[in-house]
């Protein structure tokens, strides 16, 4: 069962059209990280593949249910990639979704992160889409649309994922015991739950609070930019968002041309910092260096 209550009504018509033999072949879930798309795809899976399944969703308690449960189900295909996904792994699932399921009738291939297909593994994956195999569903999800080739977006039912309300996110979150996030912090992740929480639990993730300590520390010229951005290279996408969102911040405040020009250099620098190989430690540098100038 899915147990975010901002998506529990799209889950609900999801199941009933699956129920109903309506549910499409190729779903594309797209919108901004932390709102719940793996979560979602994630709970559709089980419906799909329980051998048992209720109206409001899977049994949780048949054979299917149990393998899922433990992460061991044969008919569920999941293609993660921290790097681009190529089309040797995009044709290795398409192969096993050609097989008979081994477990009641259907199979899942799950793809969390459809933007780092390559153009050949897209392609590799359209004729997939064009004519699937009987019984077979593809969950694509993405948070940048713009990195899908359209012949993929033409060939998918479309379902956009908005932030949940501010109460809604901040009510989720205290029933998860994150009772200390207010609206500020809430707003620094993009009004995405799932990312505040991510941030507050683990401790390899940099945390809102430890960049604008450390911002502080470069505008008091107490740190080299260059030692920073080696340091937060990892999280390079989210440190460029916060700036992004600094430059703004002080747009909004000040009217000054120059902070406008350095928001649209974040902006250019939130799409150069995906491209595989970009040297972040650069990217950041250049940021961090106009930031120290302003």
């Amino acid at each position: 069962m899915l147990a975010l209550p901002w998506l529990a009504e799209r889950y609900q018509q999801l199941v009933q059209r699956f129920g109903a033999s309506t549910l499409h072949h190729g779903i594309l879930l797209s919108g901004p990280q932390g709102v719940g798309k793996r979560e979602l795809a994630d709970a559709l899976m089980q419906a799909v593949l329980c051998l048992h399944p209720r109206s409001d969703g899977p049994c949780g308690e048949c054979q299917s249910c149990k393998l899922i449960e433990a992460g061991t189900h044969p008919d569920r295909y999941v293609l993660e990639s921290d790097k681009q996904l190529g089309v040797d792994a995009i044709r290795e699932a398409i192969g096993k979704l050609n097989t008979t399921a081994q477990i009641g009738r259907h199979k899942v291939l799950i793809i969390p992160a459809a933007e780092r297909m390559t153009e050949a593994a897209s392609n590799a994956l359209l004729k997939t889409l064009e004519e699937p195999t009987d019984n077979t569903y593809l969950l694509l999800l993405t948070h940048r649309v713009a990195g899908l080739l359209p012949t993929i977006l033409s060939r998918c039912e479309k379902h956009v994922i908005a932030t949940p309300s501010a109460e809604q996110s901040l009510n989720w979150l205290a029933g998860q015991g994150h009772d200390e996030v207010d609206q500020a912090l809430l707003n620094a992740y993009g009004n995405a739950p799932l990312r505040v929480a991510r941030a507050l639990t683990d401790e390899s993730a940099l945390s809102y609070r430890d960049f604008l300590t450390g911002l502080e520390g470069l505008l008091g010229n107490n740190q080299d930019v260059t030692e920073v951005a080696s340091k937060w290279q990892d999280h390079a996408e989210q440190v460029i968002y916060w700036c992004q969102r600094y430059y703004h911040d002080q747009y909004c405040k000040t009217q000054r041309k120059e902070d406008l020009q350095r928001y649209q250099h974040c902006i250019a620098y939130a799409v150069r910092v995906r491209h595989p190989g970009v040297n972040k430690v650069l990217l950041l540098s250049q940021i961090f260096s106009l930031l120290k100038q302003a």
